[in-house]
């Protein structure tokens, strides 16, 4: 190899690497290095490459060709031919006509390919990031919390809860995914509708807002303040409107009227009419996220029709027990509510 680089050569360059340099080539490349940094991004260059071929080259049989000719020329000089062709016609002469040899590719070459691998490479992580955006998560354990989505959607989420969303909304759908438990106020966008994943049910809005709950252990509910809503789950599919609901079985979809008290978490506000005891306990319960519990079952069917708005949860359970005469007691953090049942 007789290429140079600013007056040092590859060999040179070659040598320095393998510690097989003189203890004067080796100032020379280091008086190199010290010119500019240019220099020092090249040598770099060339020993991400050496590094990388070591192996290469200590698994190959190394051919010096060039001795090898040297060799043969010396040879020839000296008057010794090669050997002739034995056979039965006269022996001929070959003549040896030499190509002149390229040299070796240089460390410079393998340092191209590297570079230009490591671009296609990058190249091909950033076409790949252009058609998967970021994924997000927000996420709850004993707390609640408000987030909104890119495109302007919130989401108020319950305890317990996850929702998964891209870092930027592409494409004709606006996709998340939910465990647990959510209202969404979604954002008005008729050519792009918005879809909730949850539990293998799917939720498709165009502009609306409506609460998911999506827990492992229960049926997926859906129930509707606003807009219109379309609940599927493999063949099965409903579409709901304000005040309406649907619980998500086994094999089929079931329409029900919409709890708006199971939006409590979030409003804080319930409003029964003619419910019953358990079904006021069990809201409360969600609502608060308390421990609230009937003493006996005579209580259970007890009917109550009474509104709360923001209160706290000791104020909403003494007028509970002060409206149908019950007893309410704290044991820990259980709340009881105690008494004969109801006349």
């Amino acid at each position: 190899m007789n290429s140079s680089h600013a007056n040092i050569s590859e060999e040179l360059l070659a040598r320095y690497l393998a510690d097989t340099a003189s203890e004067a080539e080796r100032n020379n490349v280091e008086a190199w290095l010290a010119e500019s940094e240019a220099h020092a991004r090249e040598l770099a260059t060339y020993r991400l490459i050496w590094d990388h071929t070591a192996a290469m080259k200590k698994s190959s049989v190394k051919v010096d060709t060039d001795a090898a000719w040297n060799k043969m020329k010396g040879k020839m000089a000296a008057g010794k031919a090669p050997a002739a062709v034995s056979g039965t016609k006269e022996a001929r002469t070959i003549e040896f006509r030499p190509e002149v040899r390229q040299r070796r590719l240089p460390v410079i070459v393998w340092a191209a390919a590297m570079i230009a691998i490591l671009v296609m490479a990058f190249g091909w992580f950033f076409l790949i990031s252009d058609k998967a955006p970021e994924s997000l998560q927000v996420a709850t354990n004993n707390n609640t919390v408000e987030q909104r989505l890119p495109d302007g959607t919130k989401v108020f989420l319950n305890y317990n809860s996850k929702l998964t969303y891209p870092e930027n909304f592409t494409g004709d759908l606006r996709t998340v995914s939910l465990q647990g438990e959510a209202f969404f106020d979604v954002k008005p966008d008729a050519a792009h509708p918005f879809v909730i994943q949850a539990n293998g049910t799917e939720i498709r809005v165009l502009g609306t807002s409506f609460n998911v709950k999506a827990y492992n252990e229960a049926p997926v509910r859906v129930d509707v303040a606003t807009g219109k809503v379309r609940v599927s789950k493999d063949s099965h599919r409903v579409e709901l409107v304000k005040g309406q609901g649907a619980e998500v079985l086994k094999d089929s979809i079931r329409s029900l009227q919409a709890n708006m008290n199971l939006m409590s978490y979030r409003t804080q506000i319930y409003e029964f009419n003619a419910a019953d005891l358990q079904d006021v306990v069990s809201s409360i319960r969600d609502g608060y996220h308390v421990d609230v519990r009937l003493s006996n079952e005579k209580i259970a069917q007890c009917r109550l029709t009474i509104r709360f708005e923001k209160e706290p949860v000791d104020a909403t359970l003494s007028v509970i027990a002060e409206t149908l005469d019950l007893n309410l007691r704290k044991e820990g953090q259980v709340y009881w509510l105690d008494g004969n049942g109801c006349q």
